[in-house]
């Protein structure tokens, strides 16, 4: 009869067949041999004897795998845990009166894996009078793990961010034409509201192009545009500085009918204030609340009473907070739509408005984009975090303010309760904290 006995071997798990003996005890094996020549080969033998070892064990050639006790037993990566239960196992096949011993011995050292050995074990071990006592000694060797991670940032699902940026080759011609940027994101993108704000005055006239260079060049010839490339100019001027930004596509309700139902501004993710910010190009401004605070648009779109405007510089302005706010009422951002009620696609009768994404809830359109993935990597052979930051204008990372472009660190293994602050890293600095927490014993 043919069984199998789970061990794991010198590469991992592996399944042996267990059949009579080919060898009678007594007799010189080949294994016998090569372990004598390979004793002078160090590594070399002790692979060697591994192989041996499993092929015996496999074969159920138990007098061969006894007889390499002395040289099994200088393999102390596997003793413990394979070598000494696999010879317990075939003392016990031959009949040998101590066959317990290196199983009693293995589990004085800690061994555990009882089951990974099972059903030989059992079927070798299970009728003797006290094998419930062994086996609840060798469950209580099971250790604490080395570390455990307990808490770890996660970002919240969202749909994929798009912004709205020129192509990639066009990017630095665009930012030699921006104001410098300033050393805080949320001052740099003020500036740039102000500025877009002073290009030019205010026409419906519409360019056949969504690219901002083509509306700087078409200005600087003395054109006038509307709100669409305003906000072109500043969503992709605030990207050309690396500060993430899109249009939002404002519409009063009962868009579908009449005219002068629409208005775009812009929206970026400001480092400083660790949200997402409305800015209107047209008219060089932002909303705040009662306490002053910047705000976006889903608090927008959720308020029942206007919110305050402000200049965001010298020139500009909104003189008719009511009317302008009222356009909050439907929305949409480049890359996504809204609508927790149905979605009109008719715009002012003569228009559909087309969508990337059609969402019930604003919420997955607003990645909060301090926050991070992380992953466990290896530093020196020991675990470490790596951070996978959801900025898309990621420089690098931080752990307890220690910065590194690869943002990568160990972990402490000495024992106790362990936590450290991880910060995406931008061109306006480290983004607001999140929390690791580890234990290590």
């Amino acid at each position: 009869m043919v069984h199998t006995l789970a061990v794991p071997g010198a590469e991992g798990n592996g399944v042996f067949a267990v059949a009579p003996s080919d060898y009678p005890h007594g007799m010189t094996t080949p294994a016998r041999r090569v372990s004598r020549a390979d004793h002078r080969s160090g590594t070399a033998k002790i692979a060697r004897v591994r192989t041996i070892a499993q092929d015996a064990m496999s074969g159920a050639r138990w007098w061969t795998l006894i007889d390499l006790e002395s040289t099994l037993r200088s393999d102390t990566e596997f003793w413990r845990d394979l070598w000494a239960p696999c010879l317990a196992i075939a003392a016990r096949k031959v009949g040998l009166p101590d066959a317990r011993r290196h199983l009693e011995e293995a589990i004085d050292e800690g061994f555990h894996q009882l089951d990974q050995f099972e059903p030989e074990l059992g079927r070798a071990f299970g009728a003797d009078p006290d094998w419930d006592e062994v086996v609840e000694r060798a469950r209580a060797n099971v250790p604490g793990p080395p570390l455990r991670i307990t808490d770890w940032p996660e970002p919240a699902p969202a749909a994929p961010l798009e912004l709205d940026r020129v192509e990639p080759h066009r990017e630095e011609s665009l930012r030699r034409r921006l104001p410098r940027p300033a050393s805080g994101a949320w001052i740099t993108a003020r500036m740039m509201t102000d500025w877009v704000a002073g290009l030019w005055r205010h026409a419906n006239v519409r360019i056949n192009a969504g690219d901002s260079l083509d509306i700087l060049e078409q200005v600087a010839l003395g054109a006038r545009y509307s709100c669409v490339e305003f906000s072109a100019v500043l969503a992709q001027g605030l990207n050309a500085l690396r500060i993430p930004a899109r249009r939002v596509y404002l519409r009063r309700g009962d868009y579908h009918d009449g005219v002068g139902k629409g208005h775009v501004v812009a929206e970026a993710w400001i480092d400083d204030l660790d949200s997402w910010v409305v800015l209107d190009g047209q008219h060089g401004a932002y909303w705040v609340d009662e306490e002053a605070r910047p705000l976006g648009l889903p608090e927008l779109q959720a308020r029942e009473a206007p919110a305050r405007p402000v200049a965001a510089g010298q020139r500009g302005g909104i003189k008719e907070p009511g009317m302008w706010f009222a356009y909050f009422s439907h929305a949409s951002v480049t890359g996504a739509t809204w609508a927790p009620k149905g979605f009109v696609p008719t715009f002012q009768r003569r228009f559909v408005l087309e969508t990337d994404r059609l969402l019930r809830d604003s919420a997955a359109a607003y990645p909060r984009l301090s926050d991070m993935a992380v992953a466990v990597a290896t530093v020196d052979a020991a675990p470490a975090i790596r951070i996978s930051p959801c900025h898309p204008y990621a420089t690098g990372g931080a752990m307890d303010g220690k910065e590194r472009n690869e943002a990568t660190w160990p972990l402490s293994l000495t024992g106790g309760e362990h936590r450290a602050e991880l910060a995406t890293r931008t061109p306006y600095g480290l983004l607001t904290p999140r929390e690791l927490r580890w234990v290590a014993s």
